[in-house]
């Protein structure tokens, strides 16, 4: 009978490789799951639907109204409502 000997190294590189392959493993999943998505023509079509641009003023206008929404937020949380 054989007895195989691995040496510090030798287990030092099995283990990064174990490392990289678990890692690997992942990745061709992310891979797998984006082809299949990519076959998809209904999500396909739903990117290159028009989007709805928004200008800068509107933008501004909603972050101004986001803003107030806080203030009144936090000044209710200050008086205990």
């Amino acid at each position: 009978m054989v007895k195989a000997v691995f040496t510090e190294e030798d287990k030092r590189n099995l283990k990064i490789i174990s490392l990289e392959l678990h890692e690997i493993r992942k990745l061709v999943e992310e891979l797998v799951e984006t082809v299949v998505n990519l076959s998809d023509k209904k999500l396909l079509e739903s990117f290159q639907a028009p989007k709805n641009d928004f200008n800068e003023n509107q933008v501004l206008n909603y972050k101004e109204k986001l803003e107030k929404q806080i203030d009144i937020a936090e000044k209710e949380i200050r008086s205990g409502n």
